[in-house]
């Protein structure tokens, strides 16, 4: 113990018993929030989120049962279904995949171009759509030149981006001149068109 430390266990054994057992009351106070906000509500927080984990797994368990075999099948074969969006958001983050993926592969020169290419049937994904609703595609057109050693990567990369819901078409032209391929791609994403889309698109 120090000095100083010493001068202060002197200092507080002199001062009177009343005194004394305020100051201890409020060191335990001031100890109890300290452990309140930090350290217990961090506990807090973990057992929740572990709660609602282990509530999704018993769900999830629970109705695993009750599956059909192909449904079981198609969810290990395309993994997790996620629900289209509005027209705005799923467009913007259908360019968002593109261009992240070009960066990663860090191609600075390509061009994309992105259009509507059509509605589902009235009575495709009904349920997800909404009474009346349509899911709308849409198309977005990347072009842009690569070696021909990173086409595979680059197609396998769009193909498992969650923001692309399909390749439509792939066209490849060699270029000789450069030893490079000019590749046009053809991605889709699906949204939930909104109400002015369905009625100017008629049907």
């Amino acid at each position: 113990m120090s000095t100083t430390q010493k001068k202060l266990v002197v200092r507080f054994l002199e001062l009177k018993p009343l005194w004394r057992v305020v100051i201890v009351a409020l060191g335990v106070c001031l100890l109890y929030v300290f452990l309140d906000d930090y350290c217990w509500n961090y506990a807090r927080i973990w057992a929740k989120e572990g709660d609602r984990l282990q509530a999704l797994l018993e769900r999830g368990a629970a109705r695993q049962d009750a599956l059909p075999e192909n449904v079981k099948q198609s969810a290990t074969v395309f993994g997790t279904v996620e629900i289209p969006e509005d027209f705005a958001k799923t467009s913007e983050s259908l360019a968002l995949a593109v261009n992240e993926t070009m960066k990663k592969h860090r191609i600075t020169l390509y061009g994309y171009d992105a259009i509507s290419a059509g509605k589902f049937p009235q009575s495709s994904l009904s349920e997800i759509a909404g009474t009346g609703g349509r899911i709308e595609r849409i198309r977005g057109d990347v072009q842009f030149e690569i070696s021909p050693d990173d086409v595979a990567a680059i197609i396998s990369d769009l193909e498992n981006c969650p923001s692309i819901d399909s390749l439509n078409s792939i066209k490849l032209r060699w270029i000789e001149s450069q030893k490079k391929v000019d590749i046009r791609i053809s991605t889709e994403a699906w949204a939930i068109a909104p109400r002015s889309l369905r009625q100017k698109g008629g049907s």
